[in-house]
């Protein structure tokens, strides 16, 4: 797999370096330990290795998981003599105890030919995109300045007296906070040509601190000069509450362990059309948006049931 820089996670890093707990950040993708289980990772079936649709899962006090939703190979469009393809991933963070929370998530997907040489498919479009916020807050802070000026007397008997004259100055303010989604299209390893990357950072409500959402589904779409077999290098990073960093469960899902295999894909294979109809001969004009999104929490309704 491609080695992917962690220059990703300063932003996250800085939005907490203020933060009094002391907490680590996770690859969860890191070479074996030698705790049970430790050697588990996702492997792509020998008899069936393409397109599989558990990209990762890993389980414990925090649950992380990936999963494929849909793969549509075709045109761009009927006009144009260009291949497309489009990916739906499901992203799932969950808590299994109380008080225990992801703070940050860093997604990257790089996507290269099967066969090293071949032409690069291009990430396109992804969605979500650009930088958002949701559950917003704002709260008041008070500010309070002491400034004065000390009067001492001269010393009598080895004693010094003082007295403290001074005034106090209160400021309040409003600040607001959110949680934070960024998705972006990038280029990897290399400084020339189409971006062959996508990736997306989850950031928790630093003042409230209710972790990061809990579910995030991404849309995206790829333009292909051939209909040759190509592959997805990913990697996702978590930054976690300090008691789950400790966590020997944590540690040895989260920890050191094998890589998962690489996402394969084959342009020959069907449309999954789980999710809608798509038109494989204009994949340019899915509204990825549409079939993409971010859900914070999911409330029952019905969970009260009248007898």
């Amino acid at each position: 797999m491609a080695e992917v820089s962690n220059n990703d996670l300063v932003q996250i890093e800085e939005e907490y370096e203020d933060d009094d707990d002391d907490d680590d950040v996770f690859d969860i993708m890191l070479n074996p330990g030698g705790d049970e289980g430790s050697s588990f990772r996702t492997r792509n079936d020998p008899s069936a290795p393409y397109q599989r649709t558990n990209v990762t899962e890993r389980k414990g006090a925090l649950d992380i998981r990936c999963t494929c939703l849909d793969v549509i190979h075709g045109l761009v469009s009927p006009d144009a003599n260009e291949f497309a393809t489009i990916i739906v991933l499901n992203f799932r963070f969950d808590s299994r105890k109380t008080a225990r929370r992801i703070l940050a998530v860093n997604i990257t997907l790089q996507f290269a030919p099967e066969q090293p040489g071949g032409p690069e498919p291009e990430v396109f479009r992804i969605a979500p995109y650009d930088s958002m916020v949701m559950v917003q807050t704002t709260q008041t802070e008070e500010k309070t300045t002491m400034a004065g000026v000390s009067l001492g007397a001269p010393p009598l008997v080895g004693i010094e007296l003082g007295a403290e004259l001074g005034w106090e100055c209160s400021v309040n303010r409003e600040t607001t906070d959110a949680t934070k989604v960024i998705g972006s299209i990038d280029l990897l390893g290399k400084t020339y040509g189409n971006a062959d990357s996508a990736s997306w950072s989850l950031i928790e409500n630093s003042t409230t601190k209710t972790g990061v959402p809990s579910t995030m589904r991404t849309a995206i779409l790829l333009k292909r000069q051939d209909e040759e077999r190509f592959r997805c290098n990913f990697k996702i990073e978590a930054k976690v509450d300090p008691k789950s960093s400790m966590e020997k469960s944590f540690q040895r899902l989260f920890g050191v362990r094998p890589k998962d295999d690489p996402l394969l894909f084959d342009p020959q294979l069907p449309p999954t059309n789980k999710l809608q109809t798509y038109d494989v001969t204009a994949l340019e004009s899915v509204d990825l948006d549409s079939i993409s999104g971010v859900t914070f929490q999911t409330v029952f309704d019905s969970a009260v049931k009248h007898i």
